[in-house]
């Protein structure tokens, strides 16, 4: 896509993509987040990813923020460290033009440099969280499974859908 460009997030970042990601707190069941997070919640999250050598990037349409994502821990075991989940966020304004596919993208080159293995996507199994099923269908990740009723938000029990893409062909 045209004028999207992309740099790594830094803690001077927090405040506009906790903005991103509040309006799905708020708003929506693709997180499963019940209470907003402050600046220092991303600026936390930031220094984390950084601290495991995993990309976590922006994605800026002009110089102005509409995105990002990371590669974080999948679980905690020591066998998991070559396997990361993914995490993207697009401001509202910004979704359906593309940049999603590019962000994902982008997001998979740096985590095979980086050392991945595999990614794990897990999904909200709900309407509002179809384009974020499609997105990753499109970039090659295979739905391996789903869990029933295992979030509840906005009084409603939710499942996910686990999906997941292979970095390295043996």
């Amino acid at each position: 896509m045209t004028g999207v460009s992309f740099r790594p997030a830094n803690t001077a970042d927090a405040t506009t993509l906790v903005d991103i990601y509040n309006h799905y707190v708020a708003t929506s069941t693709v997180t499963f987040d019940l209470d907003s997070w402050a600046s220092s919640d991303m600026a936390h999250k930031i220094e984390s990813v950084n601290g495991l050598k995993m990309p976590f990037i922006i994605a800026e349409l002009n110089g102005d923020t509409v995105g990002y994502a990371y590669l974080s821990t999948f679980r905690e075991k020591a066998a998991y460290d070559a396997t990361m989940e993914n995490t993207l966020y697009l401001r509202d304004d910004a979704r359906g033009a593309g940049i999603g596919r590019s962000l994902l993208d982008e997001l998979l080159r740096l985590g095979e440099i980086a050392g991945v293995r595999e990614v794990v996507a897990v999904i909200a199994n709900t309407p509002d969280a179809v384009p974020s099923i499609r997105l990753h269908d499109k970039a090659g990740f295979a739905r391996v499974g789903e869990m029933d009723r295992v979030g509840r938000k906005f009084d409603e029990w939710i499942g996910v859908v686990m999906m997941q893409k292979s970095l390295v062909h043996d």
